[in-house]
């Protein structure tokens, strides 16, 4: 945590010299995984579990007025948990990664002072820590390759924001995102496993206009 912290100092400092406008978000992420084992076949019994993420960046207008781009860093939970019928498992994982993410958001129509947009956004993470429960034993994510290498992601989602004051607006959006491969073999490799995060962010945070400050 203390690397976190740190690091959103950091990204704090950079932010109020540069940015137009900061914002600060938390929210909950349902998440699970999709897994195929190298016969093609899924986990039946594989279901999803509740998270919560907090992010911090900022955001500037791009090119066109109705465009704006973010960059920001966030600590994230995921997991699922889930049972194999054929031989008894039970199965849990909790992993928490940090992610330095990248967006672009698009105002499509106002609503009064409200504006009602579409977001996209990829991110790269990395695993602060997590464990996976098979039947009674825990396992370190941490020494799982898996799991512990850059896990990128990319989401599609929207969004609605209204001022609060001229400085200060609140918003509220919903996020899919879905990691590229965790985990796949080769056609040189009988292990031709696959595995992806698969995540639904429903967030709310403050956009700060801090432009006119500095």
């Amino acid at each position: 945590m203390k690397k976190l912290t740190m690091l959103l100092v950091l990204l704090l400092y950079v932010t109020i010299g540069t940015a137009q406008q900061l914002y600060i978000e938390a929210g909950k992420t349902v998440s699970s995984f999709d897994y195929h084992n190298n016969q093609d076949q899924t986990l039946d019994n594989l279901q999803s579990t509740t998270h919560s993420f907090m992010a911090l960046g900022y955001k500037d207008q791009l090119f066109i007025k109705k465009l704006k781009g973010s960059l920001g860093i966030a600590y994230a939970g995921y997991g699922a948990i889930g049972s194999d019928n054929v031989v008894g498992n039970f199965m849990e994982w909790d992993v928490n990664y940090l992610e330095f993410n990248a967006g672009l958001d698009y105002e499509m129509f106002n609503i009064k002072k409200a504006v009602i947009y579409i977001k996209g956004t990829t991110s790269a993470g990395f695993l602060v820590n997590g464990n996976q429960t098979l039947n009674n034993k825990v396992i370190n994510l941490k020494k799982v390759a898996d799991f512990n290498k850059t896990v990128f992601n990319l989401g599609i989602g929207l969004g609605f924001s209204h001022p609060i004051s001229e400085n200060l607006s609140f918003y509220a959006q919903y996020m899919y995102r879905k990691s590229l491969t965790l985990k796949s073999g080769t056609v040189n490799n009988a292990d031709l496993e696959e595995l992806k995060i698969i995540s639904h962010n429903l967030s709310f945070g403050l956009l700060i206009n801090i432009s006119d400050k500095f």
